[in-house]
């Protein structure tokens, strides 16, 4: 996993520095954030325009396509 500062958009910027904020760790931060860039690529749009629909479909992809595992989808549910 590349390093949160490596890849910032303006999205995981401000989700980084709200994390920063409430002392998150380095490591939490970089989990989240990755979690988050995979799930706007899933869906291709702005996240600004996504609906609850779409969360959803995401979670069915990581388990049914991608074989996820515990701790990598509660990351990604808990990142988004």
């Amino acid at each position: 996993m590349t390093p949160y500062r490596n890849r910032l958009t303006p999205l995981t910027t401000r989700m980084s520095e709200d994390m920063l904020v409430r002392n998150l760790s380095t490591n939490t931060i970089d989990a989240y954030t990755y979690h988050v860039d995979r799930f706007v690529d899933f869906v291709r749009r702005p996240a600004e325009e996504l609906r609850p629909e779409e969360i959803r479909e995401f979670q069915l992809h990581l388990i049914r396509e991608k074989n996820a595992g515990w701790s990598s989808f509660n990351q990604a549910v808990c990142g988004r």
